[in-house]
């Protein structure tokens, strides 16, 4: 049986298709009326609409002795949700766990209805513009799964928009330093055997470091990327380079790229151990703290994507090898290289005209320029 309509109470329907509710007392009374916020019928809803209907002020928000209603419960709440344990992948919980236990220590015992749009954009301000980022859509995830839930009634982030500096992101390896870490680290070093997987595969680090010899048939590298959850396939046919880097570099167990021991490197010691090599290489790597951009292995699968987009490689075909979905990332290298092709086709075609060609021209743009002057 439906619960009885509230008296005095209206719905509104926004031009977003969510519902508002309005207490309005009198039809001679301008306007919707006072808007009564938070989730229909929950405990704040019902002190807004009761403060409203006898003209007194709504008391905070209240909170249970359980904790219920708190920022702090909310966040234990998404943390042990499908949604954070299955539907994330283990490198964006590892990212974003640190920024959720830093709001929960900062407001972990406040109401939910604490965290405003303000308090996100304070917090933006006061990080970095990765950090930023990262945080906003930290936030961003935490609420969505809030609302969907019912837990909530607003998403404070939304229409909240993030510096993402200068928007390249990662450097992508311009072909002169390829050839000089090449030329520093030869043919059967394990350091070559990273760069040429990071090159030639132009894997994510988490998917080259379980990168193993199962992985390899027929000449073809299929695995299941680990930032999709295991359910982006990619399938990428070994390159000569790459077979002859993995020949002269044998390892004694499943692992490619293998420690000493022949076991798999996790995915934090090959960055470890690659961002070394590129050091030693004598090219620059990006400091923690600071601002100035080095390069990294993800710049190395950029490289990757950028030479196959410029060899002519379409958007399908970039996708199932760099594992994406949808067509964003594959237009980005498309569009790039398709505007040097046409930079190209366009100088071709430049010819510099004679000046009797133009002379006729000239003197009307001399009295244009003489009437301004005038």
């Amino acid at each position: 049986m439906p619960k009885p309509t509230l008296p005095f109470l209206h719905r509104h329907r926004t031009r977003h298709g969510k519902l508002a509710f309005y207490v309005k007392l009198s039809s001679r009374q301008r306007g919707r009326g006072i808007r009564i916020k938070g989730l229909y019928r929950s405990e704040e809803f019902m002190a807004a609409y009761h403060a409203a209907v006898r003209g007194t002020v709504a008391p905070a928000p209240l909170i249970g002795k359980d904790g219920k209603g708190s920022v702090g419960w909310l966040i234990n709440l998404y943390r042990h949700s499908r949604d954070w344990g299955e539907l994330l992948s283990a490198g964006t919980r590892k990212q974003r766990g640190p920024i959720l236990k830093q709001v929960e220590v900062a407001a972990g015992d406040l109401p939910i209805s604490a965290i405003t749009r303000a308090k996100i954009e304070q917090g933006i301000s006061n990080r970095s513009s990765n950090q930023g980022r990262h945080f906003k859509n930290t936030m961003a995830a935490l609420f969505k799964w809030a609302v969907e839930h019912e837990l909530y009634d607003k998403n404070p982030t939304n229409g909240i928009k993030v510096n993402r500096g200068d928007g390249e992101g990662h450097l992508a390896w311009p072909i002169e330093l390829i050839e000089q870490f090449e030329q520093h680290w030869p043919l059967g070093s394990k350091e070559r055997l990273m760069f040429d997987v990071f090159l030639y595969i132009g894997l994510r680090r988490g998917d080259a470091a379980r990168l193993g010899k199962q992985h390899i048939r027929n000449g073809i590298v299929h695995l299941m990327t680990e930032k999709s959850g295991g359910t982006m396939p990619i399938y990428v046919p070994v390159h000569p380079a790459l077979a002859a880097s993995i020949n002269a570099c044998p390892s004694s167990g499943l692992a490619v790229i293998a420690k000493d021991d022949g076991t798999h490197y996790t995915k934090e010691g090959l960055g470890n151990a690659f961002r070394e090599a590129v050091t030693a290489a004598g090219i620059p790597v990006s400091k923690k703290g600071s601002d100035e951009k080095g390069y990294s292995a993800h710049g190395l699968r950029k490289a990757s994507a950028t030479i196959a987009a410029e060899s002519g490689a379409t958007e399908s075909e970039l996708n199932a090898t760099f594992g994406w979905s949808g067509y964003q990332m594959a237009q980005l290298y498309t569009k790039k290289a398709d505007r040097k092709k046409l930079a190209a086709r366009a100088m071709a075609k430049w010819t510099r005209p004679s000046s009797d060609e133009v002379v006729g021209q000239s003197e009307l743009v001399h009295l244009h320029l003489e009437k301004e002057r005038a």
